[in-house]
């Protein structure tokens, strides 16, 4: 964008420079919602932006007393800086920015929820699922319900997102199929099926493939799956308390998951939220790894719900699962 004619007064519209460009936003909002500072590599994995041009971006906003410096050389990081003007109102404003997604999201994920009788799996795809949706695009939601409940269920699911629609102004889009839908579903399909969020029951991408032949009443077979799972939940733990290493904003990130799904969860699933809540309200983040990667039954108990795998955004969460490996 090229500099405007006629220059504003610095003193009378500061923010003109502050929120002038959107890498300053990308960067103000994540700086000013986290509770630690960062440094240049996490900064340009939070914001996507190339580590390359964000060291100007920090040392304009630093010139504008906006964020300052933490440490130096190789522990060198970026925070807000306090006690500045104007710091409480853009911090407010970041915080009513993501409060408003989060509330569009649960409202969302509530109004699907409610339907949950009568549909067998709800999730949300296409942009706003990949987080790369633009102003204007509809959230799209996608259901599995049963051929011939196909129009009732299409009211009765349509009447919930209305009313989300008008209360929060935004768009929603409703895309049925039914499981002859799911597993024909061509390759271009699949792959957007890949990304796909959960909002009830199995991620759509598990519901495509054939059903294996039921051997759930085998005990030998029953003992080595759960085995199986054990282990590779901890592979996942482990890789989880890897990142908490590099980034530790991710336990206010499973905090706040955890509150917001506890406003919707059934029973069986509040108890294991509760517990979780208090381990993240009271353990510091290397007292969380250490819990991550135990060996006994309450360690293998907890990562049956681990709440940090939920709050990394789709990319985030592929490269994770892909570098877990299958086997060790």
């Amino acid at each position: 964008m090229r500099p405007t004619k006629h220059p504003q007064s610095a003193l009378r519209c500061p923010l003109n420079h502050i929120l002038g460009t959107e890498a300053n936003v990308r960067v103000l909002r994540v700086l000013f919602l986290s509770p630690v500072p960062f440094g240049i590599a996490e900064l340009a994995r939070q914001t996507a932006l190339q580590a390359s041009g964000l060291s100007r971006v920090c040392a304009n906003l630093e010139d504008l007393g906006v964020i300052e410096t933490v440490g130096r050389g190789r522990n060198r990081q970026f925070w807000r800086r306090q006690g500045r003007p104007l710091q409480q109102q853009i911090a407010s404003l970041f915080g009513v920015e993501h409060s408003r997604a989060e509330q569009v999201l649960a409202k969302v994920r509530a109004a699907a929820q409610a339907s949950s009788g009568s549909i067998r799996a709800a999730w949300l795809e296409g942009p706003v699922a990949d987080q790369t949706d633009s102003p204007g695009d509809a959230i799209i939601v996608g259901a599995l319900v049963d051929d011939a409940a196909m129009e009732s269920v299409r009211d009765q699911i349509w009447a919930q997102f209305l009313a989300v629609q008008e209360e929060l102004d935004v768009s929603i889009e409703l895309r049925l199929m039914t499981q002859a839908d799911l597993r024909t579903a061509d390759e271009s399909r699949l792959r957007e099926l890949e990304r796909a969020q959960p909002l009830v029951g199995a991620p759509p991408i598990e519901l495509a493939r054939p059903a294996a032949p039921d051997r759930s009443r085998d005990p030998i077979f029953r003992a080595k799956r759960h085995e199986s799972v054990d282990r590779r939940l901890l592979r996942i733990a482990t890789a989880i308390a890897e990142r908490l290493k590099r980034d530790p904003s991710l336990v206010q990130r499973a905090m706040d998951h955890v509150e917001r799904r506890l406003l919707t969860a059934s029973g069986s699933e509040r108890l294991a939220l509760r517990e979780w809540q208090a381990l993240l309200r009271s353990n510091s983040a290397p007292r969380l790894r250490r819990l991550l990667v135990q060996d006994d039954a309450r360690a293998r108990r907890l990562r049956q719900s681990l709440p940090f795998v939920d709050v990394l955004s789709p990319d985030e969460r592929k490269t994770l699962l892909r570098d877990v490996p299958e086997r060790r």
